[in-house]
Formats: structure tokens, C-alpha cells, sequence
């Protein structure tokens, strides 16, 4: 349950937080991806959720007649143990001139709960992006970035959705939760995709089932991250930049997330008040075999 702490007897935080709840996915592009199987079982900065995943099984041969045949081995399919532990606590403070004015116009309220679910949507993608270029069990051209071109974007991709097919992180083009896997890619990268002859874009009026997806390629939702920050290594006319697209399976992270406390504070000095919500969040590499990443370089940069 919500930790609510008043001190202006005019404000309504139980309103605040609920649509904070349900507006932050909105805008973030790794939110959609990565699942939140756990998230209803977090409170507060230092909770963890303890969870396992579940080894393979071998089939093995049956013959009790068969000349020194000793029986059966029963084998234990309980994989390694692992915690999702809520690592991260952001605080989004603002003022607003009177809190009560405020909530009395309808489209104010949205706008200042839009701004703060954009300012928390790109912590938390930077965050998870993380995540997945440190922990992919499979990393392209980490020595040299490739030098990308629509002329082989399309091949680079399809690699990596190879990658992942010989993983076993998918099952007939899809993961175990039935959706494609993601491609996420910063918008120089998108640049190059869209002269790609194979990318299919969503269609104006079509159905876009997955928040944030540009399109399709080579068998991957498409998705658009401005968070994403290119690399630089060298200085002066031997400087490289580079950027890393992403793929991954919603099997890949766990993630969880939850505003805990919202709280108001009347400012001393002017007729205003002072409003703060309190974000944890956390995430778990679950599967590093769902993810692939590709380091990249281009003209684009």
C-alpha cells in the first residue's frame, strides 16, 4: 500500500499517486519489454524478491531387462536461485504555485503528471539499458564497432536474431510470453533502418500492439530509444563514436517499480507548495541469453 505522508491539509495525494502508478509506463520504450512478473510484491528501496529459474531435463534411455541396468536417476530441475532486489530510490521534487488551483483544473493535474512520468521514464530506460549491454551473454563487435549501412543493417540484424533463435530464447519467431523479440536502437540508428528496403513500418491506422514500436525488421519489434548515449573512444581526428543497439526477449530482464510515497510541503518563503514523489525501482538480468547487442558506427555519428 501507498506510504502517504500530509502535511498541507488541502492536497489529495491518494489522486497523485494512483495516476503516477498508471502513467509512468506510458512513456517508456523498455517498459513493454521487459516483464514485470514481480512487481506487485515490492514496497520500498531494499525489498527483494527471491525467484528461480528452472534448469533442463534429459531424456535418457529405459531398459530395466537390459544387462546392468541400475535404475532410475531422478534429476532436480531447480535452477539457480536469484534475487530482484529494488536497488534504486529517485526522488522527483517540483513546485507548483498552489497546489490546490492545481487540482482543480483537470488538464493541469495531467500535464504536471505527464512531466513527471517523462523526467522518471528516462531514468529508468538508461537504467535498464544498462542492465542489458552489461549482462547480454552474446556481444558483437566489441573490439571494432561495425560500420553500418542500409546496406547491411538488414544482415546485422538478422545475425542477431540468429543468435538469439540458437539461444532457444525463442519459439516459432516469438518468446515464451508470445511476442516478438525487441530491437531497440537510438534515432541515428533508426535513420539507417528506415532505407532499408526489408523494415516494414507501422501502417497509419494500424493496430500498434506494443507501446512505442516504430515497425518490424528481420522478425524484431522495432523500438526508438532516445536514451541510449553514444560512445566515444580516441580524442581528436582518432576519435570513434559509436552506438549499441539492443535485442532482447521480454524473458531477458525482470523489473519492478513503484511510487512510495508522495508528499506536499508548503513553501515558507512564497505563497506556493513544494510537492515530492518518492520512485524505487529495480531489475534482474533473469536470462542473458535473451539478449544480443551490437556495437555500431556510421556516418550517422
Amino acid at each position: 500500500m501507498t506510504d502517504i505522508s500530509v502535511k498541507n491539509g488541502g492536497f489529495t495525494p491518494e489522486l497523485w499517486s494512483a495516476k503516477l502508478n498508471a502513467t509512468l509506463d506510458d512513456h517508456g520504450k523498455y517498459m513493454d519489454i521487459v516483464n514485470h512478473k514481480y512487481e506487485g510484491e515490492i514496497k520500498s528501496k531494499g525489498d527483494k524478491v527471491y525467484f528461480y529459474t528452472l534448469g533442463s531435463l534429459t531424456v535418457s534411455d529405459y531398459n530395466p531387462t537390459a544387462t546392468g541396468f541400475s535404475g532410475i536417476t531422478y534429476q532436480d530441475p531447480t535452477g539457480d536461485k536469484q534475487a530482484l532486489e529494488i536497488s534504486q530510490q529517485k526522488i522527483i521534487p517540483f513546485l507548483v504555485d498552489d497546489i490546490q488551483k492545481v487540482q482543480s483544473n483537470i488538464d493541469l493535474v495531467n500535464q504536471y503528471i505527464n512531466r513527471i512520468a517523462v523526467a522518471a521514464s528516462q531514468t529508468k530506460d538508461k537504467y535498464i539499458h544498462g542492465l542489458a549491454v552489461a549482462n547480454a551473454t552474446t556481444k558483437l563487435h566489441t573490439d571494432s564497432a561495425l560500420q553500418l549501412t542500409k546496406d547491411n543493417v538488414w544482415a546485422e540484424v538478422c545475425k542477431m536474431y540468429s543468435v538469439l533463435g540458437r539461444k532457444n530464447a525463442l519459439i516459432n519467431g516469438v518468446d515464451y510470453a508470445g511476442k516478438r523479440p525487441a530491437l531497440v536502437v537510438t534515432p541515428e540508428i533508426e535513420g539507417v533502418i528506415k532505407q532499408c528496403s526489408q523494415f516494414f513500418a507501422n501502417a497509419v491506422g494500424a493496430e500498434v500492439l506494443r507501446k512505442g514500436q516504430i515497425g518490424t525488421l528481420g522478425g524484431f519489434d522495432v523500438f526508438v530509444d532516445t536514451n541510449i548515449a553514444t560512445d566515444k573512444t580516441g580524442t581528436g581526428s582518432a576519435a570513434v563514436f559509436s552506438q549499441t543497439m539492443v535485442a532482447l526477449t521480454s524473458d531477458a530482464i525482470t523489473y519492478a517499480e513503484q511510487i512510495t510515497k508522495t508528499e506536499t510541503l508548503r513553501d515558507k518563503d512564497q505563497v506556493g507548495d513544494f510537492v515530492r514523489c518518492l520512485l524505487v525501482y529495480g531489475g534482474q538480468v533473469a536470462n542473458p541469453d535473451c539478449i544480443v547487442t551490437s556495437k555500431v558506427t556510421g556516418s550517422f555519428l
